[in-house]
């Protein structure tokens, strides 16, 4: 609720949110406490997204969410095999969602490998697994919100192109 209410009353263009705690779960706590934190977490992200659909942008007719992204994501990820502790490590793949103004919606981007289920290579284009395709990254999700806003240069050095299919 704060976090929508900064946006929509104009206290900040930019709103960074911790939605849940207490994932870094090594041990036989995974099986137990990963689920229900990442579902508070899921939940919280949900009702800020219904707050922003839900208020009109400021008398345009359209939604907060029309003029506002979303982009949620962890700072590391888990295996994706359970550990000798019953737990799972840290991971350097991992997923991110974006929804919002601009964002092309309702897919799935990039794929995990059938083998250890790291990351493959993917068209930016289409989104879909591809020989000689790149890995994605956080700096192309970076890339991808910097063109929506419409700045084409890589000013920041990032390296990266953005992702046609996930713009809209």
């Amino acid at each position: 609720a704060m976090a929508a209410r900064a946006s929509m009353g104009g206290v900040s263009r930019g709103v960074s949110v911790q939605v849940t705690g207490g994932r870094d779960t090594h041990f036989t706590d995974w099986t137990r406490d990963q689920g229900p934190r990442q579902q508070q977490g899921v939940d919280a992200v949900a009702r800020l997204i219904e707050e922003l659909v839900a208020n009109e942008y400021n008398g345009t007719g359209s939604s907060w969410l029309d003029h506002t992204v979303v982009v949620g994501f962890s700072e590391f990820s888990r295996t994706s095999m359970i550990n000798e502790r019953g737990g799972r490590d840290h991971s350097l793949t991992n997923a991110s969602f974006v929804v919002g103004a601009g964002i092309q919606g309702g897919q799935v981007i990039g794929a995990s490998s059938d083998r250890g289920l790291e990351p493959t290579a993917v068209n930016l284009q289409t989104g879909r697994p591809e020989l000689g395709g790149e890995v994605i990254r956080p700096e192309h999700i970076m890339q991808t919100l910097l063109h929506n806003a419409g700045y084409t240069d890589d000013f920041v050095d990032l390296r990266v192109d953005p992702i046609p299919v996930l713009q809209r």
